[in-house]
């Protein structure tokens, strides 16, 4: 047996999948060629993957060890039988893709038994990671308990899968009865019967859309197992898994108030429990990663079997139970409602985000006691509270969108310069001074757009030499218009709100406006005095992983406090929120308080330079009776604006500090208003981003500290400088660098002040 399997990949729509996942396994597979019909997809698959193109089984290669047949097979009026016959026949393994009907399986197991090969189905949603996870969870269950139902829903399409999966859960499927079969008006079919002598019901998506018959699936796969002890259930075949206890009340709980101190274990498990990894993948990554992975664990099960490693009969008898019970099911419910012209809808989940969010937690706030959740002090690892939410952040994605936004910024800039009479033609040169007298520029917004033409030249958008800046081609308003649609798509509903895109676009429009004086930044974010523009900035998915994690680092550090103190000391956590604003990063420290409300008793003071924002915060967080409010300028003394020195165990400042006129004295400042070994936890862009530059940018005051000859944003290890030097004995910058959201230039900083008055 040679080390590597010389494979061929027949059919390139979902073969394509195959191909990725060989590309998995250089050290077992030896990728040959595609065999399709020459399609222009064949022809941009085999150009993708580097191989040869086959379009007839002849000029395939005669020392092939595997085919992956993944065409339709005959009993879903394909040639995929066929093909796998042939390849047999010539004395190859095959791998068909799934469904195949049993005697097309029987006719195949027979010609591979002649030859001394193998034939095995393809199903790659056996080896996916959630589906394992439930299989595992399956059999450690009824090990220990009956199952006493099966409640499943699946789309005909993927119903023998769904068969697999179950073979691979349950002591057996045998015997299957089919018991009744409703057909009404909606998409669901209802079929109930036995499983292994398992009572089961099943809801079945019997629908195909004739005009894109692999396409129009309501759900995939959704699992319920139930015994005496809960309900174990696989959600979608990408996950989560869930566990469910059932709900028993003991009998010898007469009154409510037996419950509050009873310490009664299955009563104090949560009633809902996720088993293993509580992130959700987007389907981009499902598609292009999850499958292909999935697939590459069944070929490596399949060189194993070639290898005589793993018993193969074993799995031909599995395969061939499997395409019996799929057969007697798929009878029983018919053939499929045609149901053509069904068009795809997309509903953008920030409408059920921003849903909820209007919605109080009546399941908690009411409770007066101590927290749902364990408590965790580790302030360091405060960020597993939002990676949980946002697990299925792509990177890829993430520089992407940075990278169009770069574009669409840049442009926006060389567009509004060369239309004030700069920077045209490649071949004319111009001093900084002579660009700014060009332009229309309020004195006061000289260094920004001395900063805009440093960062043009050094991202390669202009040229310099020396003192000399050279001009470009002419950006026109089709490339504008074409750039921002671009970041509209990767932008909106994936990385932020659309109402924030609205705001820089704006921004955009009125750059030479913004840059005479003529526009006042601060009406462009709040027009007519509204806050909607604002507070979509600031709630981002930078902004609310940021706030997540200084909602964590509260509650780690306020508990890690109590703990600490004796039990005769003032327990209460004084907490002060500098710069404030929109109130985006206390409305996540909030509910947090409230969720560890019985744990933990703090005293919270927001504060603003703007009564604007104070007047909405009373209005917001009017149900805090432990949260107070008052004016404080971070350029002014804090003392004297009532901030006492020593008052508080944590500061929050969250995107302000930037915004001083000299950062070093008003740390300084913050400093003094902390106790000892009291907290700092800050949150700053820490690059010149582009979006900033041509918006919040016109806001920000010309610093007079060590930022006035450099950048507008410092970076993060000038942040930790300016810590350690006003008496930080640690800071933490987190976001790490290898973090998916890390191209966004942005930090949270915990920072630690010494332990001394």
């Amino acid at each position: 047996m040679k080390k590597k399997l010389r494979t061929v990949v027949c059919g390139s729509t979902f073969g394509q999948f195959y191909l990725e996942a060989l590309k998995l396994l250089p050290e077992e597979y030896d990728l040959v060629g595609l065999l399709a019909q020459g399609s222009r997809r064949s022809e941009k698959c085999a150009g993708y993957y580097g191989v040869n193109l086959y379009t007839e089984i002849s000029q395939v290669p005669d020392d092939i060890d595997l085919a992956c047949v993944v065409l339709r097979s005959g009993v879903m009026g394909g040639k995929g039988t066929d093909m796998s016959l042939k390849f047999l026949e010539r004395g190859v393994h095959v791998m068909q893709e799934m469904p195949v009907h049993h005697k097309d399986m029987a006719a195949c197991l027979k010609i591979a038994h002649q030859k001394k090969v193998l034939f095995q189905t393809g199903d790659l949603y056996v080896h996916l990671p959630a589906v394992k996870r439930f299989i595992a969870c399956a059999r450690a269950m009824l090990a220990q308990q009956n199952a006493l139902y099966i409640d499943a829903a699946f789309a005909s399409q993927v119903s023998y899968p769904l068969v697999h999966i179950l073979m691979e859960a349950l002591p057996t499927i045998r015997p299957w009865k089919t018991g009744t079969v409703s057909r009404g008006e909606g998409p669901f079919h209802v079929m109930t019967g036995t499983l292994g002598n398992i009572p089961v019901i099943v809801r079945v998506h019997n629908e195909v859309d004739p005009d894109d018959p692999d396409n129009y699936l309501h759900l995939l796969h959704r699992i319920t197992l139930g015994s005496e002890g809960g309900s174990l259930t696989l959600t979608d075949t990408h996950g989560p898994v869930l566990w469910q206890p059932r709900l028993h009340i003991p009998e010898n709980l007469h009154v409510l108030g037996d419950l509050a101190t009873a310490e009664i274990d299955h009563m104090l498990e949560n009633s809902t429990e996720i088993l293993g990894t509580p992130f959700s993948a987007n389907y981009r990554d499902i598609l292009a990663k999850l499958w292909p992975r999935a697939i590459a664990d069944n070929l490596s099960l399949m060189k194993d079997m070639i290898a005589g490693s793993i018993n193969a009969v074993m799995r031909v008898q599995q395969d061939l139970l499997c395409a019996r019970q799929w057969h007697e099911i798929t009878s029983a419910l018919g053939y499929p409602v045609l149901r053509s012209g069904c068009r795809h809808q997309l509903l953008p989940v920030q409408v059920l985000q921003e849903a909820v969010a209007k919605i109080a937690d009546e399941g908690i706030k009411h409770t007066g006691e101590g927290s749902c959740f364990p408590v965790k002090t580790e302030v360091s690892a405060c960020t597993e509270y939002a990676d949980h939410e946002f697990g299925g952040i792509n990177r890829d994605c993430v520089n992407v969108f940075v990278e169009k936004m770069k574009d669409a910024v840049f442009g926006v800039i060389l567009y509004t310069l060369q239309a004030q009479g700069a920077l045209v033609g490649k071949e004319r040169e111009y001093s900084m001074t002579e660009i700014i007298s060009a332009s229309y520029v309020a004195p006061r917004h000289r260094p920004l757009i001395r900063r805009w033409l440093e960062l043009l030249a050094e991202y390669g958008y202009l040229r310099s030499s020396a003192d000399r800046i050279y001009g470009t081609d002419v950006v026109s308003q089709e490339m504008l218009k074409e750039r921002w649609q671009t970041v509209r798509t990767l932008w909106d509903g994936k990385l932020g709100l659309p109402l924030s895109m609205d705001y820089l676009i704006r921004s955009a429009e009125q750059l030479p406006q913004l840059m005479s004086g003529e526009q006042q930044a601060v009406y462009l974010l709040f027009p007519e005095g509204k806050m909607d523009y604002a507070s979509a900035c600031y709630r981002d998915i930078m902004a609310r992983y940021l706030n997540k994690s200084v909602a964590e680092a509260v509650i780690r550090i306020g508990t890690a406090a109590k703990l600490a103190r004796p039990s005769n000391k003032e327990d209460i956590v004084r907490i002060i929120e500098v710069g404030a604003g929109t109130g985006a990063t206390t409305e996540e420290i909030v509910p947090r308080i409230k969720e560890y409300r019985g744990n933990l008793k703090v005293d919270y003071l927001f504060t603003d330079v703007s009564n604007y924002f104070l007047t909405a915060a009373r209005k917001n967080f009017r149900e805090c009776p432990w949260m107070r409010f008052q004016t404080v300028d971070i350029d002014k003394d804090f003392w004297q604006q009532g901030l006492e020195p020593a008052g508080a165990d944590i500061i929050i400042a969250a995107g302000v500090l930037d915004n001083a006129f000299d950062v070093d004295k008003t740390l300084a400042g913050l400093m003094r208003v902390l106790t000892p070994s009291g907290w700092l936890l800050v949150t700053e862009p820490v690059r010149d981003f582009p979006e900033m530059l041509i918006s919040e940018a016109f806001m920000m005051v010309h610093p007079e500290d060590s930022r006035k000859t450099k950048t507008i944003f410092m970076s993060a290890a000038e942040w930790q400088e300016i810590f350690y030097n006003a008496g930080a004995a640690e800071v933490l910058v987190l976001p790490g660098v290898d973090h998916p959201l890390d191209p966004l230039g942005q930090k949270l900083f915990i920072v630690r002040k010494q332990n001394y008055a």
